[in-house]
């Protein structure tokens, strides 16, 4: 019989042998990234995961292992590798030569700010693009989440008016992970049939939030112009399309005049210049960032009931670790009525999830807090003065 030294050392052993099998495995799926960009096929096969999976469950049964270490092993083993997979495809399809096709879904339609913010997100991709375009926020999680879109794009706050709390709201709920992030500029600019000039506007077509955001230039410029309000922005190019009188225009994004085939008569009218709309990029499949990427981690969380202070013990984790938050916000949370009124936070964290410092930060708040999610770690375009 071996003492403890000897089975010590043949667990070592093993578990070295191990780690060299993952190291072969990720070679692997390099390979196996490159196959299915070349060939623009999807990086999960849910179908032969499964077949897989039963395959090993049969083995392992007969090994006298677990079925439920089994099924823990392999899922860990390939959440890893499908996030490594996607991001390796994302660094190299900045490569405009190389092809891959993908879908998404944004609220409203062709020339919203959504659909601009979605088509800037996924500019790199070079194959077929498909894009639905939404009627709400859920429609455009449910997508995502029944896997009829790849990605989806939520506004999720503003420089101006701050939170969308109907996406906090939903964001609570779902099941996707966010796996990017983007500022949108919100360059609202007069736009018109071609020929028409300022002087002789007697019409705007707008939703009620650009008219306001642009309240200072209207007065100025345009003090007795008729407003008709709109739906969307888009709706409101449509509508001086349809009318086709170069008297009338439309407030929107100038980027999005190209759809519309309008002029932009002038750009940049908006009272805050410097107005911008962060938006969140989700996935059901969560990404890998790269240690040299900067990265931030998105957390909700709740604090422990008729606990003075705990709130404050959280942010303390993160202070004392030097980390930054660009984002602490509360939302009541999504219950059943009979329930109690509850608050949760958002909070955006200037760090990646897949640090040391970062793994123990989230093991202590598991302590500290009532409930903790990760809502994703992916790379920061934080906008810094």
């Amino acid at each position: 019989m071996l003492n403890l030294t000897e089975c010590r050392d043949r667990i070592d052993s093993v578990d070295n042998q191990i780690l060299e099998l993952l190291k072969q495995r990720k070679a692997i799926a390099d390979d196996i990234a490159n196959y299915k960009l070349e060939r623009d096929q999807p990086v999960t096969d849910k179908n032969r995961e499964q077949q897989k999976l039963n395959t090993l469950m049969q083995k392992g049964s007969e090994m006298g292992l677990a079925p439920s270490l089994i099924n823990k092993v392999f899922r860990q083993i390939m959440d890893y590798t499908v996030a490594y997979e996607l991001c390796y495809i994302q660094d190299k399809i900045n490569n405009k030569d190389i092809k891959r096709s993908t879908s998404v879904s944004y609220l409203g339609t062709i020339g919203t700010y959504s659909h601009l913010a979605a088509h800037k997100y996924l500019e790199s991709y070079a194959g077929k693009f498909e894009e639905y375009g939404c009627n709400s926020f859920a429609e455009i999680v449910e997508n995502v989440e029944c896997g009829k879109t790849e990605y989806g794009v939520l506004p999720i706050e503003n420089s101006s008016s701050g939170s969308i709390n109907d996406v906090l709201d939903i964001v609570q709920m779902m099941k996707a992970r966010i796996v990017g992030e983007l500022f949108y500029p919100i360059d609202h600019s007069l736009l018109t049939v071609n020929g028409g000039s300022l002087e002789e506007i007697t019409d705007i077509y707008s939703h009620p939030q650009p008219v306001t955001q642009c309240s200072n230039w209207l007065n100025i410029h345009l003090p007795n112009v008729k407003i008709h309000y709109t739906s969307a922005s888009s709706e409101a190019m449509k509508e001086v399309i349809r009318l086709n009188d170069p008297k009338i225009a439309a407030l929107g994004s100038k980027n999005a005049a190209k759809f519309y085939s309008l002029n932009s008569l002038v750009t940049d009218i908006a009272n805050n210049p410097n107005n911008f709309t962060r938006f969140i990029v989700i996935a059901m499949s969560p990404i890998v960032v790269p240690g040299f990427v900067d990265a931030k981690t998105s957390i909700i969380f709740t604090t422990k009931k008729y606990t003075p202070g705990s709130l404050i013990s959280v942010l303390n984790e993160f202070s004392k670790n030097n980390i930054n938050l660009t984002k602490l916000h509360s939302r009541p949370r999504e219950r059943n009525a009979r329930e109690t009124w509850e608050e949760i936070f958002f909070a955006d964290v200037e760090a990646n999830l897949d640090t040391p410092v970062m793994q123990n930060i989230m093991d202590n708040l598991k302590q500290l807090t009532g409930e903790i999610k990760i809502l994703g770690c992916y790379p920061s375009n934080e906008i810094h003065d």
